[in-house]
């Protein structure tokens, strides 16, 4: 596990003591473990007992389990993953190496893409186990619901999800409900029983107290266990032969759940010790408890033994591990401490914030730091903390958190470093803001020397901002003024220029260049070993080999590509472009095979333009194998996604050219004469233009138009001077066909 989760966020809660048993729940989960359902839901509001009741299940049964407490830090989609995958490598260490790899990605990837690849690895475990998911109503994150959702829908059996959480997560529980594939544990069912409640109250909170008291009690509460909880722990002391008995205390308050709550943690707090009240107010800040972290925040020493003492006093406070190092308090206690503490005059919780922030700082703790040097407004040690971090997190995908984090800050504070602008500027560039990234990023440039090394490091951002908004040339110019600055040694930021200047000179049809700069890519990305990176330039290198007309080549690339990814979503377009080689060769059965891989790929990322491809490709391999109802059928899937704003308006040129292809080849002229004014109209604005000229040209061929034989011509010079091999075999071919006499064919 990174050494940047929290432990003890992935423990199983230790058993309470003094226990209240709950047989007839424990069965129904039970038996819906036997069952193989996908999902059990656990949802009632604060103070049902919830967590206890699903940690008393887990002890008694054998199936292995994995637990994760979450918190509010966890609304950022690539944290939450990290720490998920965490906690299901408590399961078989091996599970979401390949996802871990892919959060490490200088280019954010669908989240479909990750999700695949550890459904998959999920799918390989040893044996059948549990997920628990404690407190997911914390969640927020729309993007990590989709997450969830996708893990439901997709779930391995071996498999089964438990979620603990207030309010009901928004999932398909509908269609989970329908389908039988969800058991559901919820308030009404969580209430103690008049049986459970007289146990507690007698034998675990240690009162003597008659039946009807009981009963008087039961009925005030409705078997809501923290509201017993906090009713016994205010008549302790009380007995019949007091002048205010328990009975007196039991009529003494009535209305709704929040009135009796407030009631009796009031009574509660006033009951403790003046030294007592004073650890509980200064502590209230902190999510999360330990005897060093609480001495430093309190002001004190000996908080470790006093923790102790407020769980014997079964004081609202909850141990996180079994050796009872962590503690937190329960949320509703939490709640009304934290209300005090803001109206007490006497304790300032800026500084109390501001003592958190050191003692985390100084363990380790990175977001906690940051967490309380902000609400103690501390901006100097909240800027520096994440400036220190900011790359860390940019290389682990947690933007949301950054963001987060920044967008806090003042922004005369984020001006004066520009580390923090270069870093907002690029979290906001890889969240698609790419015109708010500008400004940092000029910011950035502005506040540094010309010969600041950290002025490659801005210009990487630069650069990649400005390819990302379709300024190729000015990217290029970025590039590589960025790379003339960086340190040889700096590999990440290396790739990251290598990959930027190939995509651009790509999108400008300059092969040559592209190839260049991808060379670089996948140099710097061994050293680095940033498997995606990687792919991604072997990729395109694959490509550009196919471009030159060096197929074989270009075939080892691709499935160079498919050895290092196996079958996650990433290699989609290699398999692509070699079923369009072996298509060239007329290996038309391992063609289908690779095209049909690329496109299941494709759907699981939902990378329509990869998609796209694959649909354009399989008809061509659909038409030579006689099945041209079939050809045109997939066509028109890429048609259906043309409208698509992940796709390009080369997109619907290219489908084009594909239909003038296909009408051709069924004679169908008038069709093709349609089509091809399309591709007409357009094909001098591609990099593809090579191709896509000719199919005009083959309209032309197919009419038996004199002026075939000019065009191709003059298409065979210029992909001739573009170097594009490919092409001027394929023009070669058609001049052949179009040659008036044997030795014009043959020369």
């Amino acid at each position: 596990m990174s050494q940047n989760l929290l432990a003890t966020k992935l423990y199983i809660p230790p058993a309470r003591k003094n226990l209240v048993p709950r047989p007839r729940l424990v069965q129904r989960l039970d038996e819906a473990s036997q069952q193989g359902q996908k999902l059990l839901l656990v949802s009632a509001s604060a103070g049902y007992g919830k967590t206890t009741l699903v940690t008393e299940w887990l002890r008694g049964i054998q199936t292995r389990t994995t637990w994760l407490s979450l918190d509010r830090t966890d609304n950022d989609p690539a944290r939450f993953l990290a720490y998920l995958i965490a906690a299901l490598q408590q399961i078989d260490e091996h599970i979401g190496e390949n996802t871990q790899a892919m959060l490490q990605s200088p280019q954010p990837l669908p989240p479909e893409v990750m999700l695949t690849a550890l459904v998959n690895e999920i799918a390989s475990a040893p044996t059948s186990f549990i997920l628990v998911l404690d407190d997911y109503h914390v969640i927020e994150a729309l993007p990590i619901h989709q997450q969830l959702d996708f893990l439901v829908e997709h779930q391995p059996p071996r498999m089964h999800l438990v979620i603990i959480t207030r309010e009901d997560p928004p999932l398909p529980l509908a269609r989970l409900r329908a389908r039988g594939q969800m058991v559901e544990i919820r308030q009404d069912d969580l209430r103690f029983s008049p049986e459970e409640s007289s146990d507690f109250l007698r034998r675990v909170m240690g009162l003597n107290l008659t039946g009807d008291d009981i009963t008087a009690l039961e009925r005030r509460t409705e078997g809501w266990i923290a509201g017993l909880q906090l009713a016994a722990l205010s008549m302790q002391g009380l007995d019949d032969s007091s002048e205010y008995t328990p009975s007196d205390f039991i009529d003494a308050f009535t209305g709704s759940s929040h009135y009796i709550l407030d009631y009796l943690i009031e009574e509660v707090f006033e009951r403790q010790p003046v030294e007592v009240q004073d650890f509980l107010l200064r502590t209230s800040i902190l999510d999360r408890l330990s005897g060093s972290l609480c001495d430093a925040v309190a002001g004190r020493s000996g908080s470790a033994a006093l923790l102790e003492r407020l769980e014997h006093a079964n004081l609202f406070i909850i141990p996180l591990d079994q050796s009872r190092t962590w503690y937190r308090y329960h949320q509703l206690f939490a709640e009304l401490l934290r209300q005090r503490l803001h109206a007490t005059a006497a304790l300032a919780e800026n500084e109390l914030h501001r003592l958190a922030s050191g003692w985390f700082a100084a363990q380790g703790f990175l977001p906690e730091a940051i967490h309380h040097a902000l609400a103690a407004c501390d901006w100097e040690q909240a800027a520096d903390l994440i400036r220190d971090n900011s790359v860390m997190l940019l290389r682990r995908g947690e933007l949301i958190t950054l963001l987060g984090w920044l967008k806090s800050l003042p922004d005369e504070v984020v001006y004066e470093l520009p580390e923090l602008c270069r870093d907002y500027g690029w979290a906001l560039t890889l969240t698609g803001q790419l015109d708010a990234a500008e400004s940092y990023l000029c910011q950035a440039e502005a506040t540094v020397a010309v010969d600041d090394p950290l002025l490659g490091t801005i210009l990487v951002a630069q650069a990649y901002n400005l390819r990302a908004r379709g300024d190729n040339l000015l990217a290029i110019e970025s590039a590589q003024r960025a790379l003339s600055l960086l340190p040889q040694a700096d590999y990440l930021s290396r790739s990251l220029v290598a990959l930027t200047l190939g995509l651009a000179h790509w999108n400008l049809g300059e092969y040559r260049e592209a190839e260049q700069a991808f060379m670089e890519v996948d140099q710097a990305a061994q050293q680095s070993r940033n498997h995606y990176a990687r792919m991604t330039a072997l990729t395109y290198l694959g490509v550009i080999q196919g471009v030159y007309g060096r197929l074989h080549r270009a075939a080892e690339l691709c499935r160079q590509v498919i050895q290092l990814g196996e079958k996650s979503p990433p290699v989609a377009p290699a398999h692509i472009e070699l079923g369009a080689l072996l298509y060239e060769w007329n290996d038309l059965e391992a063609a289908t095979h690779h095209l049909q891989i690329g496109i299941e790929l494709s759907q699981r990322t939902g990378n329509q333009l990869i998609l796209s491809d694959g649909y354009r490709t399989l008809p061509m391999v659909q038409l030579a194998l006689g099945e041209p109802d079939a050809a045109l059928s997939t066509l028109q899937k890429a048609d259906q996604l043309a409208g698509s704003r992940q796709v390009t308006p080369l997109t619907r040129i290219r489908n084009a050219a594909c239909h003038v292809q296909l009408a051709l080849a069924e004679k169908d002229l008038a069709t093709a004469r349609n089509w091809a004014e399309l591709v007409t109209e357009n094909a001098d604005a591609s990099p593809f233009y090579p191709r896509l000229k000719l199919t005009p040209a083959r309209l032309l061929l197919a009419q038996n138009d004199e002026a075939a034989a000019e065009r191709l011509q003059e298409l065979y010079e210029t992909a001739s001077q573009a170097g594009c091999g490919c092409g001027t075999i394929e023009v070669r071919a058609l001049q052949a066909l179009a040659a008036t006499t044997p030795s014009d064919a043959l020369r």
